[in-house]
């Protein structure tokens, strides 16, 4: 399979959420030097979950045992924001549908990662769109 998971292997055509699992943690190996130990993905009609246990790299092990855990998290969210757009593309190919929203954080203890994707179409914003007020100008 090509970095990133251009090409789909046969079991990820029979389920798209191993294609997804492998895209995206295939990025966090290029993009930290290590993947997460293990991991679960669901899907649901309008998002996508993906959950990984020990995730973090050694050096971020080190910051963390130094009380750094803040500096860890940001980091992690800014390598994230950079690579948004690679992530977001893995989700978009194998779904079919447009991502509108993807957030992800981290924790130390115990060691989990988080990504969720909001697809569209979903209800979640037009109900949301609904409850906002108009403005006045």
């Amino acid at each position: 399979m090509e970095r990133g998971g251009a090409e789909q292997q046969p079991d990820e055509q029979k389920d798209p959420r191993l294609a997804i699992q492998r895209g995206a943690i295939g990025l966090h190996k290029e993009l930290f030097g290590r993947g997460p130990v293990r991991s679960k993905l669901y899907m649901h009609e309008d998002s996508v979950l993906l959950l990984m246990y020990e995730g973090h790299t050694t050096g971020e092990e080190s910051l963390l045992q130094a009380g750094e855990g803040r500096t860890v998290a940001q980091g992690r969210v800014d390598v994230s924001k950079r690579a948004r757009t690679r992530f977001i593309e893995v989700v978009e190919r194998t779904t079919g549908r447009k991502v509108i929203g993807f957030m992800t954080s981290s924790q130390q203890d115990p060691d989990l990662l988080v990504h969720v994707y909001v697809l569209a179409p979903t209800d979640l914003v037009s109900v949301a769109e609904e409850k906002t007020p108009p403005s006045t100008g």
